[in-house]
């Protein structure tokens, strides 16, 4: 799933200077994302340890984004084994 253009807003995340940034996602590496702000300013959101909430068609959907820590590329093709628990 591409994430591109999508709006986002932090829930959750260890840093707590990222709660409750929202942005419509730029750019996305390996590791961080990057949102533009209504203030049109760039934030650099780590993926690790972070939760985002995105709406779509009228759900609103989470997303852990520890679990997206790889290229659009290598999701696609890699089979990803399920696991019990979440950690932030």
């Amino acid at each position: 799933m591409r994430f591109l253009s999508l709006s986002l807003v932090v829930v959750r995340s260890k840093c707590p200077s990222y709660v409750g940034a929202t942005g419509i996602l730029v750019q996305e590496f390996k590791h961080i994302f990057k949102i533009i702000t209504k203030e049109d300013k760039l934030k650099v959101i780590p993926k690790r340890n972070s939760m985002f909430a995105v709406e779509i068609n009228g759900f609103v959907s989470h997303i852990y984004a520890s679990k997206f820590e790889h290229r659009a590329s290598e999701r696609s093709a890699k089979k990803f084994k399920a696991r019990g628990t979440i950690d932030l």
